[in-house]
């Protein structure tokens, strides 16, 4: 009997993951932008509300990156130096979110801070859509297996935090913020970002406009 092949089912296990992220890049970028619209002084239950959401978020996704996708894109990209920048833009993104969560409303530099991390949140998100998912190509990463450990860590990562799972998809709600420790939001975790510092590949993200 022929052994029926694999790869099929290989290439829309990665479609879904990179479809997955992709998501979590949307809901992120849709974040940053209705949080212009507001005003900390005037909204600062709201604003402080989408900021605790978007580090949760980032975090999330992040970890996912680290833990199960980034070790599977290593046997696909090319170029595995845009792996070892992603990792290390998500060590600077953790200082901010580190920030934020010691943060208020009231902080004059709560807006400036979240702004900052939107920016590096958006030239890194070009890079990853633009370079590192078109980079993996036709590679023979079992894509099935990574697509399944994504699926369960997130509701690992998303039980950890408290979230119900189906915030896992859902927008930020603003003004409806979750009760934080008195000692602020001193959660530490992984988050996205770009580093002013760090190599400029961007070639521009597909299919994420709001």
């Amino acid at each position: 009997m022929p052994t029926r092949s694999t790869t099929p089912a290989r290439s829309t296990s990665k479609t879904q993951i990179v479809e997955m992220l992709k998501a979590d890049h949307k809901k992120v970028k849709k974040a940053f932008k209705e949080f212009e619209k507001l005003d900390p002084r005037e909204d600062a239950e709201a604003c402080e509300a989408l900021v605790e959401q978007t580090c949760d978020d980032l975090e999330v996704h992040a970890e996912l990156e680290e833990q199960v996708f980034y070790p599977a894109a290593r046997q696909a990209v090319k170029d595995v130096d845009l792996l070892d920048e992603a990792e290390v833009e998500h060590m600077t993104a953790k200082v901010l979110i580190g920030q934020l969560r010691g943060m208020s409303a009231q902080d004059d530099k709560f807006a400036a801070t979240f702004k900052v991390l939107g920016e590096y949140i958006n030239h890194h998100v070009e890079e990853e859509e633009g370079q590192i998912f078109r980079q993996l190509g036709s590679s023979a990463a079992e894509w099935d297996t990574v697509l399944e450990r994504m699926q369960q860590r997130r509701a690992e990562l998303m039980e950890e935090k408290g979230l119900p799972a189906e915030q896992a998809a859902a927008p930020a709600r603003p003004g409806k913020a979750r009760s934080r420790p008195a000692a602020g939001r001193g959660r530490k975790g992984a988050a996205e970002a770009r580093p002013q510092a760090a190599g400029g590949r961007s070639t521009g993200s597909d299919g994420d406009e709001e």
